[in-house]
């Protein structure tokens, strides 16, 4: 295996402003479902598991092995750290990173902004 291509470094002062809240690692699966319209008529769904690697208060940080349009909204099942469920959220892709193991195998960091968590049942 290769190693990958790390993207260029980006402005350090745009990275702080963006990045302003505290990381949280939470490593674990995620599903996802992407909906994508090649014309009027037709749309087409693609998904799978993407890996989470972090969360903050407003975001998700995910390793996926395909890449959303960048403001696309969909839905993340999200597992939740204390119950046995999982949290739906709804989130937009704000950013993507391509990343490059060998000559083909290519796979994705990808920053999201939640946009709507449901309340947690009451119990």
């Amino acid at each position: 295996m290769a190693p990958s291509n790390v993207p260029p470094k980006v402005d350090e002062s745009a990275s702080l402003n963006r990045r302003g809240d505290e990381r949280i690692p939470m490593i674990g699966p995620c599903l996802y479902q992407l909906a994508r319209f090649p014309d009027n008529e037709t749309v087409d769904f693609s998904g799978g598991y993407a890996l989470s690697l972090n969360t903050s208060r407003g975001g998700i940080l995910l390793l996926m092995a395909q890449t959303p349009e960048k403001r696309q909204v969909f839905e993340l099942h999200v597992p939740s750290p204390t119950k046995g469920e999982s949290t739906v959220k709804l989130v937009e892709a704000c950013w993507t990173r391509e990343l490059l193991f060998g000559a083909a195998d290519k796979v994705y960091l990808v920053g999201l902004r939640s946009l709507f968590e449901p309340p947690a049942s009451i119990s």
